[in-house]
């Protein structure tokens, strides 16, 4: 069964390139598109939109009207269990955090190459968190700048990770995708993604970014 999958962008060429990219690739299928947080919104209230049964939601931030991170919080509210990969441009901390406060389980960059881009989406899909790399170094130099110097000084914590747990970790914080991470690894793209299950629950975080900014600030890798 294909993966289904929504976007928001206002850019009709993106869309367009998304649109082909997935009609391309087996076992996903773009389902719904929207220009604006506004239309998502209509969408929304006519009960033949089947959001509930969308697996993934591609959202841009730059939109006209209400923004993409004000979109996540809405779609999170109303359909939790609707995936939302923010696709975009932006590569701030401050915009990144807030995208993820909202709600995003990933965030990807425009400039990802297509086969990194259905990654992203398959792991979210799957119910777990995503960064792109050059996102991942802009919340670990973010981590680092702000934390506290005395907070440095302390013992690090200690957290029962087996050598696999942090070597994925250490991949986490090196901003690779599960299938990279598999490749350098030598393991399967399902082996990593049970080991991050694992390292969510023994670090008690829910994303990518928490596991990053603990693993940085208690000094896990």
């Amino acid at each position: 069964m294909s993966l289904r999958i929504a976007i928001v962008e206002d850019n009709a060429r993106f869309r367009d390139t998304v649109r082909k990219v997935l009609k391309h690739a087996p076992g996903y299928e773009l389902v719904a598109a929207f220009p604006s947080v506004e239309h998502l919104s209509s969408a929304l209230t006519r009960p033949q939109t089947m959001a509930g049964a969308w697996d993934v939601v591609l959202m841009d931030i730059d939109l006209p009207g209400a923004s993409g991170i004000e979109g996540t919080r809405m779609l999170k509210r109303m359909h939790p269990n609707v995936a939302v990969l923010v696709c975009t441009v932006f590569e701030e901390p401050s915009t990144i955090l807030s995208a993820i406060t909202a709600g995003a389980d990933g965030y990807a960059l425009k400039s990802s190459t297509l086969d990194d881009l259905l990654d992203h989406i398959s792991a979210v899909a799957e119910g777990g968190s995503t960064l792109s790399a050059p996102v991942a170094r802009k919340v670990l130099d973010a981590v680092r700048r702000f934390t506290p110097d005395e907070e440095r000084d302390v013992e690090p914590v200690r957290i029962d990770l087996s050598d696999r747990e942090r070597e994925v970790l250490r991949c986490l914080v090196e901003g690779m995708s599960y299938k990279v991470a598999a490749d350098q690894l030598g393991v399967s793209v399902n082996t990593v993604r049970s080991h991050i299950r694992a390292l969510y629950r023994k670090l008690q975080v829910q994303n990518v970014a928490e596991a990053v900014s603990k693993a940085i600030r208690e000094r896990l890798v």
